[in-house]
């Protein structure tokens, strides 16, 4: 009797539990964070039936990983409860830390994304050139696009690693503000960005 070659097998309707599992398994081996669509295809089955599997495997927590959502795009990632552990495994206890400067900057993009270095430095009220290279090149943010306006500047969101590196699921899990002076902090935030890029505007048009 012929052995079956790899990949030869017929595929049998799979059953809510298997496709649980089956994603688990594409997601281990994508090579990155990946989508419902992508999943849905790799899987053969319809995109409502692999949103709602993604949603049973989100609400298992007695896994070492959870499943983190980024926009459109998940992956799995270690449970942030064994963070430690992990580090300690992986060598990583001596990693570089952020600086205070990159931390705050890190967190307007984070609230206020997508938004532009002229919103950060509304914000700050410092030149932030300098940090947000240094987020960009530790993949912590990323550009998403342009602003309609003078100039055309570039947006900056963060990334899936942002999550990874906080032990986020989602960007559903930041913190709220909270209290600036007494006002709300994201309408301060909000605030200081729009004024920021009023002047922006006003002086791309005096030139």
């Amino acid at each position: 009797m012929q052995a079956a070659l790899p990949g030869s097998e017929e595929e049998s309707p799979l059953s809510d539990a298997d496709l649980s599992a089956l994603l688990e398994a594409l997601l281990l081996v994508a090579p990155g964070p990946t989508t419902a669509e992508e999943l849905a295809r790799g899987a053969g089955v319809e995109r409502d039936r692999v949103e709602a599997a993604l949603v049973q495997v989100e609400q298992t927590d007695t896994r070492g990983w959870v499943v983190q959502r980024h926009g459109d795009r998940v992956q799995l990632a270690t449970a942030p409860r064994f963070a430690l552990q992990v580090r300690r495994f992986l060598g990583l206890e001596r990693e570089a830390r952020l600086s205070a400067a990159a931390l705050e900057t890190l967190a307007i993009v984070a609230y206020q994304q997508p938004v532009t270095k002229a919103e950060i430095e509304g914000v700050r009220g410092v030149d932030c050139s300098g940090v947000l290279t240094t987020l960009l090149s530790r993949g912590l943010i990323e550009s998403v696009g342009r602003l309609p306006a003078p100039g055309n500047p570039f947006q900056y969101g963060t990334t899936p690693d942002f999550l990874m590196h906080f032990g986020l699921r989602s960007l559903a899990d930041l913190p709220p503000i909270g209290q600036v002076e007494g006002r709300d902090g994201r309408a301060v935030l909000e605030a200081v960005a729009t004024a920021a890029l009023v002047e922006q505007e006003t002086k791309a048009d005096g030139n």
